[in-house]
């Protein structure tokens, strides 16, 4: 069987635009210029994946370091089959940069985003005939808001294993559906982020554009202000969303109008649904309360930052001005549940224990 080889469809890393071959000149004023990749070897295609005819991705978080060598990478998100994770991060902790630098010295560039996604080749895409069948039978169960019987189907359906991304895509489409019915914003959510994972025709662009739309509503509504504006500048850039555009640009408004009001602070709710949680911060400074369940650490990665922490429930993060477009990483227990609460913007250094 012919395969296509892995491909690096969505770039999310800082340095994946680099050339491979630029020097980087002297920056002044401690100006800070980003990694250059020198050798990313491609990841391996797993062969009993292969042999299924299965696709799939993966994405990843990593840091790397002040020799140009990838460290403390982790999977943020992924298709769900753990044989794609471990050939992505195989892959990735191989991977060789020209590191950073700062003020003319090697540092460490810390918040690198990358998409691995796994393709079979042109004639495995399409669903079966049973998987066409089942996703009727399950829309139009909840269509009669007949919901009892749909979480077997569901299973049903992932336990026979879906081929592709087209079936993937469904299989979520499906799911929101299921959920919005339920009126689960957060699981709906959930889902959503699935469908948008890619916009190369898996459905509709009217529907991507729709769940798109949706998505960012649902962030707004749970407060997870970065993750909408992001959307919404993505949402911008699609022909036939103009419509959609319009509408949301108010609301947008709104979400930039409370990150700058420091009366106010701004609650997520997080929740431990593998090995980790993370979050784009929309401010500097933040907390953790209302911990159930077990907190192992906290790590916030930043462009040219990282660190790792206990979690101290009530502890007050600060990070400086100089750590620039931070996310959060929280590790702990499956099911463990917490309230991270933005709070006003700071000018004090970050002062708690690393770990």
């Amino acid at each position: 069987m012919k395969i296509i080889s892995i491909m690096l469809v969505t770039a999310l890393s800082l340095q994946a635009n680099a050339s491979l071959n630029s020097d980087s000149p002297e920056q002044p004023n401690g100006e800070f210029v980003d990694a250059v990749p020198l050798d990313r070897p491609e990841a391996i295609f797993p062969k009993q994946a292969a042999a299924r005819g299965r696709e799939g991705w993966v994405q990843l978080s990593y840091v790397v370091n002040e020799k140009g060598v990838v460290e403390s990478a982790v999977v943020e998100r992924s298709s769900g089959d753990t044989s794609f994770e471990r050939s992505a991060l195989n892959a990735v902790k191989k991977w060789r940069f020209k590191p950073a630098m700062q003020n003319n010295k090697p540092v460490k560039q810390c918040k690198n985003q990358v998409q691995l996604t796994f393709f079979m080749p042109e004639d495995y895409r399409g669903v079966s005939r049973p998987f066409l069948n089942r996703y009727k039978k399950i829309v139009a169960k909840i269509d009669k808001n007949d919901l009892e019987s749909v979480p077997q189907l569901f299973h049903e359906m992932k336990e026979r294993k879906l081929r592709n991304f087209t079936e993937d895509s469904y299989f979520w489409v499906a799911k929101a559906r299921y959920y919005a019915a339920k009126n689960d914003r957060v699981n709906e959510l959930r889902a959503i982020v699935r469908i948008i994972q890619f916009n190369d025709g898996h459905v509709p662009d009217e529907m991507y554009i729709a769940y798109l739309s949706r998505a960012i509503v649902l962030n707004m509504e749970q407060n997870k202000l970065k993750y909408a504006l992001s959307l919404f500048e993505r949402l911008s850039k699609l022909s036939g969303a103009e419509n959609s555009v319009k509408q949301l640009a108010p609301y947008i408004d709104k979400v930039h109008e409370l990150v700058e009001d420091d009366s106010k602070h701004i609650w997520v709710k997080g929740e431990i649904t593998r090995s980790l949680w993370r979050h784009k911060l929309a401010r500097n400074a933040f907390t953790i309360s209302d911990i159930k369940g077990d907190l192992t650490s906290l790590e916030i990665r930043c462009d040219n930052h990282y660190s790792k922490y206990e979690v101290q429930p009530q502890q007050k993060w600060s990070i400086p001005a100089s750590w620039r477009g931070c996310q959060v990483y929280i590790h702990g227990g499956k099911g463990a549940h917490f309230s991270l609460i933005e709070t006003p913007q700071v000018k004090e250094e970050l002062a708690t224990k690393e770990v």
